[in-house]
């Protein structure tokens, strides 16, 4: 199961998400089969687009594994790790502009990242999860290539997915972990758990490609020549 290291913990403890009883932590017997993750086929996602993205042909290739949405003075760290890390690629170290390949993998909570605010709205994430109460880390305000690296009104200062896209950075989404998150929702919102997955998977952020399993996917990476950075 490709969830956090606290099995959204963060999630389940707030009211706005069913929590996990003891006897939920702890399955057994009858229980053993109540949790169910559907192994995507080959068919059932875009498995030439996951390909392509980890076949980047650049030297350097950083991926970033966010399992808890932390923010950093209101924003990111996800997205502020990786626009970092591209800035001083291409500001600092003199390997010019593009020289870094970086790849953002959510899952555990912090896979509300990749779902729009209709879902946000809906599903309470940003009071649950101490965020803001819509997807607002998303959508770029400076989106200007032509400035300094240190002007606040360029891209390089943004700290948002849309900026790291507008870079070439790509990012991926755990099926599984959308899969967990719909089963602590569904409960409070009456209605079935593959009815609420079914919005995940058809209100993802453009630019989030949805890959069967996070840990896969950064096994794929590492085997792609990419070196981890775990934002957590």
């Amino acid at each position: 199961m490709d969830l956090s290291r606290k099995s959204f913990v963060t999630a389940t403890s707030l009211g706005l998400l069913a929590p996990l009883t003891r006897a939920d932590a702890a399955p057994s017997g009858s229980q053993q089969g109540a949790l169910h993750f559907h192994v995507l086929s080959e068919h059932e996602y875009d498995r030439d687009a996951m390909l392509a993205a980890l076949n980047s042909s650049k030297t350097h290739k950083q991926l970033f594994l966010s399992t808890t949405p932390l923010l950093i003075a209101g924003y990111a760290s996800l997205y502020m790790h990786m626009q970092n890390s591209m800035n001083a690629f291409e500001f600092s170290f003199g390997e010019g502009a593009g020289s870094l390949a970086v790849l953002g993998i959510v899952s555990g909570p912090s896979v509300v990242y990749a779902l729009n605010d209709a879902m946000w709205t809906k599903y309470g994430f940003g009071a649950a999860l101490h965020l803001a109460p819509t997807n607002v880390y998303y959508q770029a305000h400076h989106l200007d290539e032509n400035g300094s690296p240190d002007d606040p009104n360029a891209v390089y200062q943004d700290w948002s997915a849309q900026a790291v896209l507008r870079r070439g950075g790509r990012f991926m989404v755990c099926h599984n972990a959308m899969t967990y998150l719909a089963t602590l929702v569904a409960p409070s919102h009456g209605v079935a758990v593959q009815a609420v997955l079914s919005e995940f998977e058809h209100n993802v952020q453009p630019g989030f490609l949805v890959v069967p399993a996070a840990v896969g996917a950064m096994q794929l990476g590492l085997e792609h020549g990419w070196c981890p950075y775990e934002v957590i």
